[in-house]
């Protein structure tokens, strides 16, 4: 059975993840609007990987574990590995679509994140599950307000 440190590790994985996947959309991506918001949304990535990371060592979990380092790690070795389909549609610059592999990504997280909060038996590890889920049910919803701002003109566009 996993343990804590293995839940918040599986998290700050798939936060560096998909930290590198927007840093790599936005050095292949061919228009400068599509650049930054990559940029940003790499960004957001990072941020919750560092606050995840703060939120580990604190109660109620107090959990003996260098998140930080182990950020440091993953960013050191992690090699992005964007399939040669989504390279394409990262290449092409359509935010809509990249955003459509982003929210999959983000829902694939989630959806581990239940599951193993289904299938753990100690508590703390089930409610840390289940708070990471929600995590990323926000993401989505970022991702979401993304795709809806699409439609705005730029300067109506929500910051994010």
């Amino acid at each position: 059975m996993p343990t804590t440190i293995d839940a918040v590790k599986r998290a700050l994985y798939n936060e560096v993840r998909s930290q590198e996947f927007y840093r790599l959309a936005a050095e292949v991506a061919n228009r400068d609007d599509t650049r930054v918001l990559f940029l940003e949304l790499g960004d957001l990535e990072g941020d919750h990987a560092r606050q995840l990371a703060d939120r580990v060592t604190e109660p109620p979990l107090n959990l003996d574990f260098d998140a930080h380092a182990y950020i440091d790690e993953l960013e050191e070795s992690i090699t992005p590995t964007v399939p040669p389909e989504e390279q394409k549609v990262v290449r092409s610059g359509n935010v809509r679509e990249v955003l459509k592999m982003a929210k999959r990504m983000e829902v694939e997280a989630r959806e581990n994140y239940r599951d193993l909060a289904r299938r753990s038996p100690e508590p703390e590890l089930k409610a840390f599950c289940q708070e990471l889920a929600a995590l990323e049910d926000g993401h989505i919803d970022e991702i979401r307000k993304l795709e809806l701002s699409l439609d705005m003109a730029e300067e109506a566009r929500p910051a994010l």
